[in-house]
């Protein structure tokens, strides 16, 4: 049975980081800060904005940082997406290091990209993002 409701898919409310060219730009991409698109759920656009800012961790941190239990989150993670919390967190994790390592800034490094997605070691996000790029490509 399809839900009556609007589910969410991490494409859906991602927002990519912008490069503008100009300062007029600039303006254009406030969404971009935020990280997600706005769904009008308090709830659901406080998970997203912890998932934006703090990264990939597991239920349990997220859910801490919420209040609630992590069987709670994980529950309504699959009522609002469709999707298991770790498969929704992951593909919006993919998404931002997509966008992350194709407007790295100079001097920047590989690092300081998997720390802010939320992993403790580059070999961690390395794993990730090779075991993820395979499993897209028997999908497809």
């Amino acid at each position: 049975m399809n839900p009556t409701y609007k589910q969410y898919a991490p494409r859906e409310l991602y927002v990519p980081i912008p490069v503008p060219d100009t300062l007029e730009a600039e303006n254009e991409y406030d969404l971009a800060y935020v990280g997600y698109r706005h769904t009008g759920s308090a709830f659901f656009d406080a998970f997203m904005s912890n998932l934006y800012h703090y990264g990939r961790y597991n239920a349990s941190y997220h859910a801490r940082l919420l209040g609630i239990e992590y069987p709670k989150l994980c529950v309504t993670i699959l009522v609002l997406t469709g999707m298991t919390y770790t498969d929704f967190v992951d593909e919006y994790i993919l998404l931002l290091a997509d966008d992350l390592l194709k407007n790295r800034l100079k001097g920047s490094e590989l690092k300081d990209v998997a720390q802010r997605l939320g992993f403790g070691s580059y070999s961690g996000f390395y794993h990730f993002m090779v075991s993820h790029r395979r499993w897209e490509k028997k999908r497809r």
